[in-house]
């Protein structure tokens, strides 16, 4: 298995609170262990195997038992096992997203669409609230984050990538930040991406933005991008564009295939 950033992972559940109702994913949602997902005929869902597991990768593989992984749609939320893994089930060719929970660890929203570009298996990195608490500071904000968060991606990373909000919301967007390859930290000084070819291992990836109002957002990849696709997100309205689901508390990963 591989990470999410390295655009393997591609699964689903839609989380936006104030355009569609969570369901599966609140306090009274029910809870399965282990393996589970959606039902429904085989030949109209896809399967996605995931597996949780903590950063940094560098080092032993450390998978983590009990996360809830919630999906729009499915009766239950589903939790790993002893090897950090469930399998989810999708309906095809949807715009899907999905939350990733666990006690002491960050949470992420995760949206893709099940077409024939979606894989069957792949993993989430986990970062402590230790490490999100840092990385809080260097961005003036604090942590737990007060609205949500976005971290974005240009897969292979190039620096000279600038993230841009973009559409009817641009407002309900906060501040751009970049990894910067210097100090091996986030920084709001920066104008686009750094050229450090690991950035995608990294907790919130190349960059991305903060304070982000909870609801769907549209972003762009300018610069140095070239032309890209989405991956780790829903298609936007135009070329280089994806929208993701933001979701309060949580941090949204979004991510392109560029040339």
């Amino acid at each position: 298995m591989t990470t999410p950033f390295r655009e393997i992972l591609r699964g689903g559940c839609l989380l936006v609170a104030c355009t569609a109702p969570l369901i599966g994913c609140g306090e009274n949602a029910g809870q399965s262990d282990g393996v589970g997902g959606i039902g429904g005929d085989a030949a109209e869902m896809v399967s996605h195997f995931l597996q949780v597991r903590e950063l940094p990768i560098f080092t032993d593989i450390v998978p983590i038992e009990g996360a809830r992984v919630c999906v729009l749609g499915a009766v239950d939320c589903v939790t790993t096992d002893a090897e950090g893994l469930v399998e989810l089930r999708f309906p095809r060719d949807q715009e899907v997203a999905f939350t990733v929970e666990t006690e002491g660890y960050g949470s992420w929203v995760f949206a893709n669409v099940t077409d024939d570009r979606f894989p069957e298996e792949g993993t989430a990195e986990m970062t402590t609230v230790e490490a999100l608490s840092e990385i809080a500071d260097q961005l003036g904000i604090t942590y737990p984050w007060k609205q949500g968060m976005v971290g974005l991606q240009r897969w292979p990373s190039r620096a000279g990538v600038r993230f841009v909000p973009v559409g009817s919301t641009v407002d309900a967007v906060g501040e751009p930040f970049y990894f910067d390859a210097s100090t091996m930290g986030y920084s709001l000084e920066l104008g686009a991406t750094t050229d450090f070819v690991a950035t995608p291992y990294f907790q919130l990836a190349s960059g991305g933005f903060t304070e982000v109002a909870p609801g769907v957002q549209q972003f762009e990849l300018a610069g140095a991008a070239g032309e890209c696709a989405s991956s780790w997100a829903w298609p936007g309205d135009a070329p280089n564009r994806i929208r993701i689901p933001v979701l309060e508390g949580f941090t949204t990963y979004g991510s392109m295939i560029c040339d």
